[in-house]
């Protein structure tokens, strides 16, 4: 099974059909981050979180770091964080190795994989790191998987459906978070826990 697009080097999710046949046996880094805009060619990572969750997706770890882009922060508005947060944060490459390594062993997620993978492959690129690989899960795929009846599978939208809260929309840590629950929720319905239908 292919997780990691050779071409361009940036991970790519599993087969979700293939993937949600048998529970999962890999712990999950579930990622996100915050950017300056929307290229990962040309802006820059500003916010990352990573939630750690076992293979039954209960949560473990949670970390998260401001990242100090060298540059304006870009929409404000949006994510909520201004120059002066990023006042002597640290800059990517000096968060780099620990970043790797929270990614290290574990099937790195994210609601839209290609969005946080392209500015992943971009930040590390320009560090001269090797790049995170491994097995790599979209939770906005495996929604349209799982949530098939919904209009959106935004990660409010599939939050809502699930009646999970998601406050402080657009910071990394907070996003992160219902990402892991949202994850959760769908590995139950995938794979309802035993003895839970019929008690």
């Amino acid at each position: 099974m292919t997780t990691v697009n050779s071409s361009s080097n940036q991970l790519r999710s599993v087969d979700i059909r293939e993937w949600s046949l048998i529970p999962p046996q890999l712990p999950f880094a579930v990622l996100d981050v915050e950017t300056t805009g929307l290229s990962g060619a040309k802006d820059r990572i500003i916010e990352v979180a990573v939630v750690h969750c076992d293979p039954q997706g209960n949560v473990t770890d949670e970390w998260s770091s401001l990242v100090d882009p060298d540059r304006d922060p870009g929409p404000t508005h949006i994510h909520g964080i201004s120059a002066s947060d990023l006042h002597g944060a640290p800059t990517f490459e000096q968060i780099a190795p620990q970043l790797l390594e929270r990614l290290r062993g574990s099937m790195i997620t994210a609601h839209n994989l290609s969005f946080d993978s392209s500015f992943l492959h971009h930040e590390f690129e320009r560090t001269g790191l090797a790049q995170p690989t491994g097995p790599a899960l979209c939770t906005l795929e495996l929604a349209r998987y799982v949530l098939s009846d919904q209009r959106s599978h935004s990660l409010a939208a599939c939050s809502a459906a699930l009646g999970i809260p998601h406050p402080d929309a657009h910071r990394a840590l907070p996003d992160t978070r219902v990402t892991a629950e949202v994850l959760a929720a769908m590995l139950r319905l995938l794979h309802p826990p035993q003895g839970s239908l019929f008690d």
